[in-house]
């Protein structure tokens, strides 16, 4: 029950940085791009637009629920109650994920309303919500280690090349290291191009999305753990 009231906890947090921070701005923008560059690309195609709005999404949500020096100076006190930090983990992903969910379900449900295509869009959905699950573990890890500003990197790289397979990105019969290198963290991470797989049933890659939420949650609790105790 303990682990239960410090999840819930932590869903106030997401109500107040959207009404008093610029983070709701943020999201409706996402939001505002998202459907602008489907409906001005030459072939649209919604859950493209589904899945890198639930991931970009998902990195603003933990920039601006967990990533500033406050945030991760401010973990020490939920810690000082009976909670422990899975709780204050899971709990701020959760938060999180929800935001990130908002901005998905608005792009899904506008795609349904203008095709008619239901059952595409639901589809559509539940790939991009996987997205922003294991993207945003994977953030918050990252925003505990390094801040926002492996946030920002984060959201960069993932709206100018999470929508590509590692194969594009190596693009030459003799790739250097640096693209080699992109295209095997391309290939492991959590990333839009593999979870495109889920709206069509594919079990592999929904292993994947739910083995990136463990992994994340897993080094992001530990994470909390260490700078709770550096800040005692």
């Amino acid at each position: 029950m303990d682990f239960l009231r410090g999840i819930r906890a932590e869903w106030p947090l997401l109500r107040i940085r959207l009404l008093r921070t610029r983070l709701g701005l943020w999201l409706v923008l996402v939001v505002v791009a998202s459907l602008w560059l489907e409906r001005t690309a030459t072939a649209p195609d919604p859950l493209t637009t589904s899945l890198r709005a639930g991931a970009l999404a998902a990195v603003l949500c933990i920039g601006y629920l967990a990533g500033s020096s406050p945030d991760r100076r401010a973990l020490v006190l939920p810690l000082l109650h009976p909670l422990t930090s899975g709780a204050v983990t899971v709990g701020r992903w959760c938060a999180a994920t929800g935001g990130a969910a908002l901005v998905v379900l608005a792009v899904a449900a506008h795609a349904a309303w203008t095709t008619g295509a239901v059952p595409a869009s639901l589809g559509a959905a539940l790939a991009g919500l996987a997205t922003a699950g294991a993207v945003g573990a994977c953030t918050l890890a990252l925003v505990w280690s390094g801040g926002n500003v492996l946030a920002g990197l984060l959201f960069v790289w993932l709206a100018l090349a999470g929508g590509a397979p590692p194969e594009s990105l190596i693009g030459a019969s003799h790739p250097g290291p640096t693209r080699l290198l992109l295209a095997g963290l391309q290939e492991v991470a959590p990333a839009p191009w593999r979870y495109r797989a889920i709206a069509s049933g594919d079990p592999g890659a929904a292993i994947h999305a739910v083995a990136w939420i463990l992994i994340g949650l897993m080094l992001a609790r530990w994470r909390a753990r260490r700078l709770a105790g550096r800040t005692r």
